[in-house]
């Protein structure tokens, strides 16, 4: 940077250094019958049990149906929403509170139900699961039913499995390797689960870069990235066992592949992450405000009840206790999403985006 310019920035570097990290906790879900417009509900940050969300995006001109998952994009200070049943991607003012309408909405027919989403802003587009099968890519500002993709990843779940992508269910764009990685498992019995790593620049038929396969990452449900530690997060449920599905959360170096073996875990009876018959893990989020590992629990009968989000510190080790645990209705009415971080305030972002050359996720 101009030693002008880093003159001119440093106040306010000063100004921004003084303040606590924070962050907050946001999730969307299911839309059902009941709720056929769900809302995302965002925490503070500090934020316990059956605490009440501090703000909502909810109401008829949000568009809104099943907001599963969401990123938060630092640059434009939008939230990009992929919305399953209602078929689209939705993007919003991040800090929006209230009936707001989108700024734009992506829903040409070949997305279908999306899952995930990840913005890559340094290249100008954004990658999408798109039909429960494929990784297809759009400039990152386009918008409407008939916006052409730029690229598509298609399924190899059928004659030619040479893409190895099946049923992908989490999507993470790791910026370190330029690539997409997808939490998968390959078609037919056993069906065993692995991690399966594309360039964001491949097309059509493309073999993957890498897959990590094997027992580190067995039973895999949901996938997170630590930019700055450069950590892949590997959510894992295993089949029950004497009424009781264990859990775990596997820890790996983001460019390994192969049968490599996690680094380490966060597993045992204290982590509370081993979850009675019938309650499934949906979503793993890092927040790199908190420090935090959000992940979310969900159940089988669609009780807003069994809704819990767990939040452990993201350098916790072994049988670890969450540091933050929210439960209940206030949730989710009906059947929770993924969790995904947003800055309590836009001045964190402001400091970020002051130097050339951040080393935040996403870049």
């Amino acid at each position: 940077m101009h030693p002008k310019r880093l003159a001119c920035l440093l106040p306010l570097v000063i100004t921004f250094a003084t303040l606590p990290a924070r962050g907050e906790l946001a999730i969307g879900g299911f839309g059902s019958d009941a709720i056929p417009s769900h809302p995302i509900r965002v925490f503070a940050a500090g934020a316990q049990g059956s605490d009440a969300p501090m703000r909502e995006l909810a109401g008829p001109a949000t568009q809104l149906v099943s907001p599963i998952f969401g990123v938060y994009e630092p640059h434009e200070q939008v939230i990009y929403v992929s919305d399953f049943h209602g078929q689209a991607l939705r993007v919003y003012p991040a800090f929006a509170n209230g009936d707001v309408a989108p700024l734009r909405v992506l829903n040409p027919p070949i997305l279908g139900q999306t899952r995930a989403n990840a913005p890559v802003h340094a290249h100008g587009e954004i990658g999408l699961i798109a039909y429960n099968c494929c990784i297809y890519t759009w400039p990152l500002h386009a918008s409407g039913d008939a916006a052409p993709r730029l690229r598509g990843i298609v399924w190899g779940g059928g004659n030619d499995p040479t893409t190895q992508l099946n049923n992908p269910t989490s999507l993470i764009y790791i910026a370190a390797t330029d690539e997409y990685a997808v939490s998968d498992y390959a078609p037919g019995q056993p069906s065993a689960s692995r991690i399966v790593f594309h360039a964001r620049t491949a097309d059509g038929y493309a073999a993957p870069t890498r897959m990590l396969t094997g027992a580190g990452v067995a039973y895999s449900r949901a996938i997170a990235w630590d930019g700055e530690t450069r950590r892949l997060f590997v959510l894992r449920q295993s089949p029950e066992v004497n009424g009781v599905q264990p859990g775990l959360i596997a820890v790996f170096a983001d460019d390994a592949s192969g049968e490599a073996m996690p680094l380490y875990t966060i597993e045992g009876p204290a982590t509370l992450l081993d979850q009675p018959t019938g309650h499934f893990y949906y979503g793993i989020a890092h927040d790199r405000w908190l420090h935090r590992l959000w992940v979310s629990i969900a159940s089988n009968a669609n009780n807003p009840a069994d809704n819990r989000v767990l939040g452990f510190d993201d350098q916790a080790s072994g049988n670890a206790t969450p540091l933050q645990q929210l439960s209940g209705s206030q949730l989710s009415g009906n059947v929770l999403g993924a969790p995904f971080a947003v800055p309590a305030m836009a001045s964190d972002t402001i400091f970020d985006d002051g130097f050339e050359g951040s080393n935040r996720a996403g870049e």
